[in-house]
């Protein structure tokens, strides 16, 4: 930018040279025509309307979508050219285009290497929430026999009374106190936990499966007669070959809590 007013600058010399001289004539025109041109440049050239840094985006962005459409990890360069030409906020908005581009192409490489690339830039909690679901939709393209894993309760499973609340959750062992399924049920027949009930996008049932985790499941009951409360708790072994698994509980599996 500060090179482009020295060009400016050092244009404008031989006009300043010839309005100085005593024997140049029409020295008005000249001077309203020079700055007329010369607003005009600053305004196409530097001003956000700027030709140049349109032009700069435009060729940055085919040579991006040529590296997704082969589906190679982008240049570095590229991605240095990125943080050069746009601010924060537009690199969001690219980073959250191109991913999406990508994965609906196929070109999992390429949105992998956007995705590495793009994380630090995602540091608000809604942010972070974007982020992780273009993540969750990465790994779904990866691993596309993970993306219905599902946890099932045996239909037979034993239940101490007639339910007036009841919720489960699953936890990762020795993880972070966030289920990665969290869901309320009241039909004993029907109680199914999927990736859709997680908190966190990413931070699922798939996510379980897929790095071999056990979980641990707690339920908690409260009874529609004597308003009662049961709770369980177990741990399960995922396995990583099959996506869905079923568990069923047994009478002495349930502890009651005390009033």
């Amino acid at each position: 930018m500060f090179i482009f007013y020295l060009l400016i600058l050092f244009a404008a010399l031989p006009i300043i040279a010839y309005l100085l001289s005593q024997k140049t004539h029409n020295k008005g025109l000249i001077f309203g025509a020079t700055v007329i041109v010369l607003s005009f440049c600053l305004i196409i050239f530097t001003s956000k309307f700027a030709v140049l840094g349109n032009l700069n985006k435009q060729t940055l962005t085919n040579k991006i979508l040529d590296e997704i459409y082969v589906d190679s990890k982008i240049s570095k360069n590229y991605l240095i050219n990125l943080e050069k030409f746009l601010n924060e906020e537009e690199i969001k908005t690219w980073m959250i285009s191109l991913i999406s581009k990508s994965i609906s192409l196929n070109k999992l490489n390429s949105a992998e290497s956007l995705i590495t690339f793009s994380e630090k830039f995602f540091i608000t909690n809604n942010e972070k929430i974007i982020f992780y679901e273009l993540y969750t939709n990465l790994r779904d393209a990866k691993f596309p026999q993970f993306k219905d894993a599902s946890l099932t309760i045996d239909k037979d499973s034993y239940f101490p009374c007639l339910l007036n609340t009841a919720l489960v959750n699953l936890f990762i062992m020795n993880g972070p106190d966030i289920p990665i399924a969290s869901r309320e049920f009241q039909n004993v027949q029907d109680i199914e936990l999927s990736n859709e009930d997680s908190i966190i996008p990413g931070f699922d049932l798939a996510s379980a499966y897929l790095n071999n985790e056990s979980v641990e499941m707690e339920i908690v009951i409260n009874c529609n007669k004597d308003f009662d409360t049961y709770s369980f708790k177990n741990i399960i072994i995922l396995n990583a070959n099959k996506a869905i698994s079923v568990y069923k509980i047994n009478s002495n599996e349930w502890l009651k809590k005390s009033q």
